[in-house]
């Protein structure tokens, strides 16, 4: 037992100061008794050989793999969804580790470059990078995953209420009328109402065109991807409709202008196109915000979240709200309810 302890540290050392005898020799009592030059070379030769296979397992350049991944699945994949390979393929064309057995320095390098607050983003890079790797070994150019159950590597973050913060209606209406008010974000007013007032996805209210405008009706058929594309169908389904309250037709119609062809979109930018939802964010939505006092910042997606915590606060079923802004109940309960600690608990 003890020589045996004694080999076994001599085998961890050597592991450790990169002088790991592969043939084993140095490891064997009386190893060399009987042996010639040529049998320690011949097992030399042997331990070379299994090293350099082991070496080659899964040595497959990821960068390069993830493109052959995202060619084959852009047949099925639309505009939008294209975006999200994309930037993980920027991310694997910067990461310092580029072999898929490289995984855990991969993973490791994901999470430190991540700005994010959340871990949300890192783990759906790693969900679409085990999905191109699972589809290697399909094709059999990986012999395995090597980024399975790496999703360990990814701190836990948590929910916080600011995730599942909404404006009170005060402060909805002060920003309403910062907006109307503003020498150089007015144009964006209406767009703001909208939104406030129908709880739509941005994307959905940036798409809209005369020709889906159906009085008392608004058809939600289309929406812009980040890249300024219109792709058909909405986040979840293909299309849904509205019908316009009082509120929201008298947006509508202020909007209209004579001779308005039916192509012609409903919330333009100041100069005519898409409005950049990207320039909107960082401009109007800031400058604007940040000019009202005792109003915490929230993101515009949080227009969305206000609509429907105060449609679910006022006592609409939300089965209801689900169907007008195209999400089922569970995950407006999860995510889109908001904080209720205000809320007096009832006598039953």
């Amino acid at each position: 037992m003890a020589k045996a302890q004694s080999i076994a540290s001599q085998i961890a050392l050597d592991v450790l100061s990169g002088n790991f005898d592969y043939t084993l020799t140095r490891y064997k009592p009386n190893a060399h008794v009987g042996r010639t030059v040529a049998d320690a070379q011949r097992d030399l030769d042997e331990a070379r050989r299994i090293q350099s296979d082991r070496d080659l397992v899964n040595a497959v350049d990821l960068p390069d793999l993830f493109r052959q991944f995202t060619v084959f699945k852009s047949k099925s994949l639309k505009l939008n969804s294209l975006i999200d390979y994309n930037r993980i393929q920027n991310k694997l064309n910067r990461c310092p580790y580029k072999l898929a057995k490289q995984a855990t320095e991969i993973v490791t390098w994901l999470v430190d470059d991540h700005k994010g607050k959340t871990t949300k983003g890192i783990e759906k890079q790693l969900k679409l990078i085990n999905a191109c790797c699972n589809w290697a070994v399909s094709t059999r150019v990986l012999k395995s995953n090597p980024f399975k159950g790496l999703k360990t590597l990814i701190p836990l973050t948590k929910i916080t209420a600011s995730n599942k913060r909404f404006f009170t209606i005060e402060e909805r209406d002060l920003i309403i009328e910062a907006f109307d008010s503003s020498r150089y974000y007015k144009h964006y007013s209406p767009l703001v109402r909208f939104i406030f007032s129908t709880g739509c996805r941005p994307s959905e209210a940036l798409a809209l065109q005369w020709k889906h405008i159906k009085p008392p009706k608004i058809n939600f058929v289309q929406k812009l991807t980040d890249s300024g594309v219109i792709e058909l169908g909405t986040k979840t389904e293909e299309r849904r409709a509205i019908t316009m309250n009082a509120k929201i037709a008298a947006i509508v119609t202020g909007q209209r202008k004579e001779n308005q062809a039916l192509d012609s979109l409903l919330f333009p930018a100041p100069k005519g196109g898409f409005i950049d939802w990207h320039n909107f964010n960082n401009r109007a939505w800031q400058t604007v915000l940040e000019s009202l006092s005792g109003i915490d910042y929230l993101t515009p997606y949080h227009m969305r979240h206000t609509f429907i915590s105060l449609a679910l606060r006022a006592g609409v079923d939300a089965v209801m709200i689900s169907k007008w802004v195209g999400n089922s109940p569970a995950t407006i309960a999860k995510y889109y309810l908001g904080d209720v600690s205000d809320i007096e608990m009832p006598d039953i």
